[in-house]
């Protein structure tokens, strides 16, 4: 650690970035920080900048290749614009504070990787081959879901407004207007469709777009599933115990069927004529459970596994026909027989809060982010077995994985 005088000297030669701050004397110095999570970010980054103990009016400013903006509403962030090391400095006339972030170019485009939606600071990208992490992209937002379809990467802001779609050759990040979107479901053809917990009083799911097409769906729309024979959408609405069948090209309402209370997540079979659904159990710890639903000749449940604690996120292995299914509250996998939800296996232990579980059939391996742990939980599907090396660190509150190739 360095010592007061020489941090204090360092900061007031960043004051020249500032302009004309008055700088405040050694014995009057009040501590001041700008917080952001000490990563390395990708190239298209956007930061959020917030301070400790500067006022609401302090001057910003950066050297580096990256650029300061500021909204109507006054959030205020940092765009990465090229590989290199960049500075921030802002200071209100009694405190100085100052960040340095280094900017990564984009990740290798020929290689596999897997991508962890974070809460708190964006998405960590790591080698799907290695499990070393390569960096963090930040998007300005909260990520809590993520799917990639055609050389796209899609990203959800459950907090803000910035819908972020990443493509990988050329490296490109943009922006789309898009308020709180969650879950994420996307077509083969790269459209990408999202639910939105609260638009205008209730749940909607909208269709992706420079102009997103929205239609709402019910109270709280939370979980998604898309089925590519038949462009059909699926949508969990948890407030109101419901799932809602839509016409993916036109956006318009088809069925909807009643479960039960707090319907969370969703999975669709390889052949769309199964949907299970979890129904997370609310502030109670015994009714939470499980749902097999047939989709045709119309929606109709044909299974419901016993009760479980609090089952969150759901993942569905075909071809092992085994049902994945996360407690956030026993911070265990259930593993499932699809056909009647019964066990097939002695629940496989994990890190703490598993929420949104992912199986990539290539690899045969389940991943599991551990959101209370800030970990990613990595199972080999064949023999249920924990892989070498797991769990995995991760940028702070993981919520989702995509296997990005």
């Amino acid at each position: 650690m360095k010592p007061f005088r020489t941090t204090l000297l360092a900061c007031a030669a960043t004051a020249a970035l500032l302009g004309s701050i008055w700088l405040p004397r050694v014995g009057s110095f009040v501590p001041a920080k700008i917080s952001f999570a000490p990563l390395p970010y990708f190239v298209g980054s956007r930061i959020a900048l917030t301070a400790v103990g500067l006022a609401p009016n302090a001057a910003w400013s950066v050297l580096g290749p990256a650029r300061i903006s500021k909204t109507n509403g006054g959030l205020r962030y940092l765009s990465l614009l090229a590989p290199g090391s960049a500075q921030v400095v802002a200071g209100d006339g009694r405190a100085i504070a100052a960040r340095s972030v280094t900017v990564l170019p984009a990740p290798p485009k020929n290689a596999t990787l897997i991508a962890v939606a974070c809460y708190d600071d964006g998405v960590a990208f790591y080698d799907a081959r290695t499990l070393s992490m390569l960096g963090v992209l930040a998007t300005g937002g909260s990520p809590s879901d993520l799917a990639a379809a055609k050389g796209r990467l899609a990203v959800t802001d459950n907090d803000g407004s910035a819908f972020t779609v990443v493509t990988r050759a050329p490296w490109r990040v943009s922006y789309r207007p898009l308020s709180g979107s969650d879950e994420i479901a996307a077509a083969p053809d790269g459209t990408f469709f999202a639910t939105l917990r609260d638009f205008a009083g209730l749940g909607a799911v909208a269709r992706v777009s420079a102009r997103p097409t929205v239609t709402k769906t019910g109270l709280t729309a939370e979980g998604i599933a898309f089925d590519a024979r038949r462009d059909l959408l699926y949508v969990a609405n948890v407030n109101d115990g419901t799932i809602l069948e839509l016409d993916a090209r036109t956006m318009k309402p088809l069925a909807r069927i009643a479960i039960g209370a707090r319907v969370f997540s969703l999975a669709l079979d390889a052949d769309g004529s199964h949907l299970y659904a979890v129904r997370n159990g609310g502030l109670t710890d015994d009714d939470g459970d499980v749902v097999e639903i047939a989709t045709q000749p119309r929606l109709h449940v044909v299974a419901r596994s016993a009760l479980l604690n609090l089952p969150l996120g759901v993942a569905l292995d075909q071809r092992a026909r085994r049902l994945f299914v996360t407690d956030e509250a026993s911070d265990v996998i259930y593993v499932l027989d699809p056909q009647n939800l019964r066990a097939l296996h002695a629940p496989l232990q994990t890190c703490h809060t598993p929420w949104d579980p992912t199986f990539d059939a290539r690899s045969d391996r389940l991943y599991v982010p551990c959101a209370r742990d800030n970990r990613l939980d990595i199972f080999d599907a064949s023999t249920l077995a924990r892989i070498p090396g797991a769990p995995i660190h991760t940028a702070g509150y993981p919520l989702s994985v995509a296997v990005w190739r």
